[in-house]
């Protein structure tokens, strides 16, 4: 199954496809994640940051979804050196993570997790901390 097409800005295609190259995962089902997110950005939707729809899953989104084996809700989605499960805050570099960013509320995206191929439905995707690290940084 195809998923639809990342959408994404510039800035931070760039940043996450940096960190990928110069990242080396004890595992390799997030090093396999981590592969297929790469192969998806360089074919990503580009768009300039004012222009990205209210519901892409971009770092510091907070989001809901839902696979066949988990639903979680209100996970940070953050860069690693920002992660902490405890708080709420999953990496970007984490096979989940990397399923989640440029997609849409309402995809249902196809990923390999650590279980197998699995469906994962993004049910909502909130970005109100992505405009507040915007505006104070």
């Amino acid at each position: 199954m195809t998923n639809p097409k990342l959408i994404v800005c510039a800035k931070e295609r760039d940043l996450i496809m940096s960190w990928i190259i110069g990242f080396t995962p004890a595992d390799v089902t997030v090093q396999a994640s981590l592969d297929q997110l790469f192969e998806e950005l360089k074919q990503a939707d580009i768009r300039e940051e004012k222009d990205l729809p209210n519901d892409v899953v971009r770092v510091n989104s907070v989001v809901t979804f839902q696979s066949p084996t988990a639903r979680k809700e209100n996970l940070q989605i953050v860069m690693p050196k920002d992660a902490d499960l405890k708080a709420n805050k999953l990496s970007v570099f984490t096979v989940m993570g990397s399923a989640l960013i440029g997609y849409r509320e309402g995809a249902d995206i196809h990923w390999r997790l650590p279980k197998g191929e699995e469906t994962i439905h993004l049910e909502k995707v909130d970005n109100a901390k992505c405009v507040a690290e915007k505006a104070s940084s």
